[in-house]
């Protein structure tokens, strides 16, 4: 009944597979680092997880809008911060400046506006915290903003035609309040 927006698969694939344009989109590569991909969404976007050749580990969110976005070093970390913002992607993107204020007040709107749509959500999602023992995050908005404003610098995601993929915050304002 409530989705997360997030399918694992039963086996994760190898990042090869999507090396090249057909038939998988995106198509993206992770010059110096393993990866493989761990699940899905329903936009056609992959989650995966990565380790970079000096051992950090990060778990991205890689769009077919060209968008390349870590949501945490591990894939517990990930799936903590999708359960506490559902609408991360809707946040992100409404608020491409990057304002950590202005990112705060839009998800209190989205907030709003997925619990009118969806009341029994904050129950399932601490269900989901319990069950998975997830980690919680004190202010999840201002995870998300270190993640998409001062770590996306930390994994290059290229495309097989030479363009670079780039988080969806086009203006770096790293005031941190």
């Amino acid at each position: 009944m409530f989705t997360f927006d997030f399918e694992l698969l039963e086996q994760p694939l190898d990042a090869e597979a999507y090396a090249t344009p057909s038939p998988w989109l995106p198509a993206f590569v992770v010059p110096n680092a393993q990866t493989s991909v761990v699940g899905r969404d329903a936009t056609g976007g992959v989650y995966l997880a990565c380790q970079r050749s000096d051992g950090q580990t990060r778990c991205l969110h890689i769009d077919t809008l060209g968008h390349a976005v870590p949501l945490g070093e591990n894939l517990e970390q990930l799936l903590g911060l999708l359960v506490a913002l559902p609408y991360w992607r809707e946040l992100l993107l409404g608020c491409a400046s990057g304002d950590l204020t202005e990112m705060r007040a839009l998800a209190e709107r989205l907030e709003l506006e997925v619990c009118d749509d969806l009341p029994a959500l904050p129950s399932a999602r601490t269900d989901l915290l319990t069950f998975l023992e997830l980690p919680e995050f004190s202010d999840p908005v201002a995870r998300l903003h270190q993640l998409a404003v001062l770590d996306s610098e930390l994994v290059s995601v290229m495309s097989p035609h030479g363009w670079q993929y780039a988080s969806p915050i086009t203006q770096v304002s790293v005031h941190a309040e």
